[in-house]
């Protein structure tokens, strides 16, 4: 073989190496760094509020727009993004809204955000989600663990995924890009395990 061909082979082997550390650092080093930034958190009820029973949670008085708390999702990149009291436009535009109508810790805890054209595209990656994801929800209430069970296209006026659940479990809802009438659901239960199912 000549030596204008192993210089050429061995040119292109570099390529191909280097080339597979640039996709590793910019597509799987990003969630491999968020997975080990959640180890910080930590899972519980807020032990300071023990004047106040979670079960009466739902009872406190929470106000249009009001701040609720901050979402995590390792496996999209989403980090400590804001939520706040309502699905008006007005609050979707600016953060993750609540969907009054649900829980806001104990229970079914509803969530909606934009995914493309405006500054609260926060599930823009939801459509990336898969099942096993982590999802923590940090509330003054306490921090909880989801891993997610289902991922599905609905109807835009299907609200059965949105109702009461005797387990604790999160419903993030987002449009589907092309198709109006369509909406993204990806449900996850509580998990006390500790374990990461992520990808």
């Amino acid at each position: 073989m000549k030596k204008e061909n192993k210089f050429i082979i061995a040119v292109i082997i570099s390529a191909i190496i280097a080339l597979t550390g640039v996709i590793f650092f910019t597509y799987k080093y990003p969630i491999y760094k968020a997975n080990k930034d959640v180890e910080s958190i930590e899972v519980g009820d807020n032990e300071e509020l023990e004047t106040t029973a979670l079960e009466n949670i739902e009872q406190d008085i929470i106000h249009y727009d009001d701040e609720i708390g901050t979402l995590t999702i390792p496996d999209i990149l989403l980090d400590n993004a804001p939520i706040r009291e309502s699905v008006e436009l007005t609050t979707l535009s600016k953060t993750i809204g609540h969907f009054p109508s649900t829980s806001i810790y104990e229970g079914n805890v509803g969530l909606a955000s934009h995914n493309s054209g405006s500054n609260g595209d926060f599930f823009k990656n939801l459509k990336n989600i898969k099942i096993g994801s982590e999802i923590y929800y940090q509330t003054n209430y306490g921090t909880k663990r989801y891993v997610v069970t289902i991922k599905k296209i609905i109807s835009e006026e299907d609200w059965s995924y949105l109702g009461t659940t005797e387990d604790n479990r999160i419903t993030l809802i987002t449009c589907v890009a092309g198709q109006k009438d369509k909406r993204l659901c990806v449900q996850a239960v509580e998990s006390m395990d500790g374990m990461n199912y992520g990808q």
